[in-house]
Order: structure tokens, then sequence, then C-alpha cells
């Protein structure tokens, strides 16, 4: 069973999860090394005290083990963004993104979006099997890279 945990941007753990995040996106798409730089030594102040914004650690109930993260943003006509998830490799095809999805879902009723890039087709598989209603869109980012944005109402 998983549990949501909130915390504040400063977590360590959340810091350590972040690490681990942005080393596996370096395997598809080009990252500056000491991108993390800024995560280890500040942390990640937009997620401390603000009600738009909200950090969670994906927490298995049994061992109080961190498993992951989802980093959410509400916008001005409240909507729910999921800016970033992360499922650790050896806690993945277990439920455990699945379970942690829906209850965050759960938790914060409405209207929910996020993107997927196209470098991470099993991210954008994933999502299609949590939210099998969401509606897709193709937009092109300020990268020049097109993302599918997926958006429900939970």
């Amino acid at each position: 069973m998983i549990s949501l945990e909130p915390v504040d941007g400063l977590d360590p753990r959340l810091a350590r999860l972040v690490q681990l995040y942005i080393h596996e996106w370096s395997a598809l798409i080009p990252i500056a090394i000491g991108a993390d730089a800024t995560y280890r030594h500040e942390g990640l102040p937009l997620y401390r005290d603000r009600d738009d914004r909200a950090a969670f650690l994906l927490i298995d109930a049994e061992t109080q083990s961190p498993l992951g993260f989802a980093l959410i943003l509400r916008d001005p006509s409240d909507c729910w963004h999921v800016e970033d998830f992360f499922v650790i490799a050896g806690a993945r095809r277990r439920g455990v993104g699945v379970a942690a999805a829906r209850a965050l879902f759960a938790q914060r009723p409405g209207r929910w979006t996020f993107t997927v890039r196209p470098e991470n087709p099993a991210a954008l598989a994933f999502w299609r099997r949590v939210v099998p209603a969401a509606r897709e869109t193709l937009e092109p980012g300020d990268d020049g890279v097109t993302r599918t944005r997926l958006s429900f109402e939970a």
C-alpha cells in the first residue's frame, strides 16, 4: 500500500529523489552536468508554504520508505497540473505509480492536466492506463519539442 506524504520543498528525501529523476532523464535528453546542483543546495523553494503548489513523497506504508514523488501546481483557473511524477526503478511495475496517482487525483477533485515528452513513451503508456478517459492533444513547447497533453476530471 502507498501513502502520499506532503513535504516541504527542502525535505532532503525529496532532494535525493530529484537527483535520481534527473539522472534518469539524462539518459533521454541532454542535461548539463551539475544541473541538479540547485536541488542539492536549495531544494525546491517553489514548493514551500504555497497554496497553489504541493510536493508529495510516495511512501511504502509497510516500510515507510520513499518510493518516488509528485509535484503539482494549480493554475489561476483552478486546474491542477502534474509537474513531475517519479517512481524509483525498483518499485515500478508493482502498482506503486498507479496507486499514488489515483490517490493524488482523489485528494484534489477537479480538473487535471499533465504533459509527456516524446522521449518517454513508457510514461505516456503509464498515464493512459491510469486515466484512460483523458483527452489527448499535442502541444509544441517553447523548446521545439511537441508534448502530449492529457486532460481529465477527477
